[in-house]
């Protein structure tokens, strides 16, 4: 019971700062559109999109692997042996992050040139392969802290690196006011550098005051190296496939679109408005949810170190079938109030004449949220029972098919065929890793209870505020209709059974004394 405390207790804690995060994220991203313009939002967020690959790169898994090794060190030994294990996966990340460092710095002109087609993109990208080696060795001292259950110390971290950012953008955008689209790009760019590196020292600090419980410790468990290589190099060669394919993906949207007869800003306009604004406030409300999917892979390592079979292990299916419930559950709820309040929603975003932009690809959206969040907890569960490489199978298998997809479709259907292909992404990941799991445990899904019974819990419990606004406009505002909506939504799953008692009384034993 202690154990399910602290980890509940954790999972708090991560879900206060995601959500703190995620609710920044949104206002920068708001910021950000409002303030260049969804065109310009939407050459920045190409950058963004090889940059992002160039992440996946540098850091190649180290953060998982750093997460399953301390974790099972600690499972091991009352003492365990961390800083060797540090050591290593420190060794292993600063050489993946400079050697990519030096591939983004070099390829730079090629890359602006040839793939986004724009001269102005070439020093933005030179300058944001800086902060990869930092980055890097970030993604190590995450990896420690999430698998000691230092969440307060990651917490921390991401708190200061954002404020960090937005005030460094913010003085940038306005103070230095940029013109054109290499100079608002690097400013936003360097403000993105200079916290990274904030970070790593941060991190470094932390982890060095951290440490010092661990200096008596037992001889470390033979073969770190080999497990090391072990679990990084299938995930890194799965997320570097996967994301190199993604990036592709995201660089021919435009070029595809504009075959379509899409102009080139309407193209670019288009892309930042999805990736930059719409799917951010999307995943906004999975921050109450991702912080436990974090959690989860250590708790499921420490059972997978100690087993001999998952679908006997008691604890392992416990586990599986509590985030399962409350992944469906709370999914549900979101989609409906996304969905029914979509133009409520996208008042909040902007009062400009892109509402019923933002509030149609909102309310599109708004059907798979329940694939989107469910697949992210899935991936989670089988990332701590060891399953890595099926997550690396079924990652390639979608990403090509997404691929393929955006290559045919977005010149004879446009934009529609784009959101065709989104919702095919999710789907197809989703079924493939539902069934590696549903294979590996005992896990059965409960449709009625998780499924069928919370969507007519949510549909009743927006109708009836939505038929309040038509008797009483004034009551017509988005706080009130999400707030009102989430009360009766949990309220009916209580009267279903969907929310027994019994799942009432394990939340509170885990909080007594």
């Amino acid at each position: 019971m202690k154990r399910l405390r602290a980890f509940l207790l954790n999972g708090l804690i991560l879900t206060i700062t995601s959500l703190l995060m995620s609710s920044i994220s949104v206002w920068f991203n708001v910021y950000l559109g409002n303030k260049i313009g969804n065109e310009m939002m939407g050459v920045f967020q190409l950058i963004m999109s090889v940059y992002g690959f160039a992440i996946t790169l540098a850091t190649s898994g180290i953060n998982l692997a750093t997460t399953r090794l301390v974790a099972e060190e600690m499972g091991r030994t009352e003492r365990p042996n961390l800083k060797k294990i540090l050591r290593k996966c420190l060794i292993y990340s600063i050489s993946f992050g400079t050697v990519t460092a030096v591939l983004l710095y070099t390829l730079a002109p090629d890359i602006g040139l040839r793939l986004l087609q724009n001269s102005q993109t070439v020093l933005p990208l030179k300058t944001l392969a800086i902060s990869l080696p930092c980055i890097a060795m970030s993604s190590v001292l995450s990896g420690y802290f999430t698998a000691v259950r230092r969440v307060v110390k990651n917490a921390s971290i991401r708190i200061a690196e954002q404020f960090v950012k937005i005030f460094l953008t913010i003085v940038g955008l306005t103070i230095l006011a940029p013109d054109g689209l290499e100079q608002t790009c690097l400013s936003i760019v360097w403000a993105g550098v200079i916290s990274e590196i904030f970070s790593f020292l941060f991190s470094f600090l932390l982890y060095e005051v951290d440490a010092r419980r661990y200096r008596r410790s037992d001889k470390a468990s033979p073969g770190i190296t080999r497990k090391l290589f072990g679990i990084a190099l299938p995930v890194a060669m799965s997320a570097n496939l996967r994301s190199g394919i993604l990036t592709v993906k995201n660089l021919l949207v435009p070029i595809q679109l504009r075959k379509f007869g899409v102009s080139e800003s309407e193209a670019y306009a288009a892309f930042g408005a999805i990736h930059g604004i719409v799917l951010p406030v999307i995943l906004f409300p999975s921050a109450f949810l991702f912080s436990f999917c974090d959690l989860i892979v250590p708790e499921l390592a420490e059972c997978f170190a100690v087993t001999d079979s998952l679908k006997d292990n008691v604890r392992i299916n416990y586990m599986v079938t509590r985030m399962s419930q409350m992944t469906l559950l709370f999914s549900m709820g979101v989609a409906g109030i996304m969905f029914c309040f979509s133009g409520q929603v996208g008042e909040l975003l902007s009062r400009s004449d892109e509402i019923g932009l933002y509030a149609g690809y909102i309310r599109l959206f708004a059907l798979i949220i329940p694939i989107m969040y469910f697949d992210h907890a899935v991936d989670a569960m089988l990332k701590g029972l060891d399953e890595q490489r099926s997550s690396m199978r079924y990652n390639i298998i979608d990403s090509t098919g997404t691929l393929i997809l955006v290559w045919f479709l977005l010149p004879v259907s446009g934009i529609q065929g784009y959101v065709f292909v989104l919702y095919m992404s999710e789907i197809i990941n989703f079924a493939l890793s539902l069934h590696r799991l549903v294979k590996v445990t005992s896990f059965r899904v409960n449709i009625a209870d998780t499924i069928l019974k919370p969507a007519l819990c949510i549909a009743l419990a927006v109708a009836l505020p939505a038929l309040g606004i038509q008797l009483m406009p004034a009551l017509d505002a988005p706080i009130f209709l999400i707030a009102s909506s989430t009360f009766l939504y949990v309220i009916l799953l209580c009267v279903t059974g969907c929310l027994t008692p019994e799942d009432i009384r394990w939340v509170k034993s885990i909080f007594a004394k």
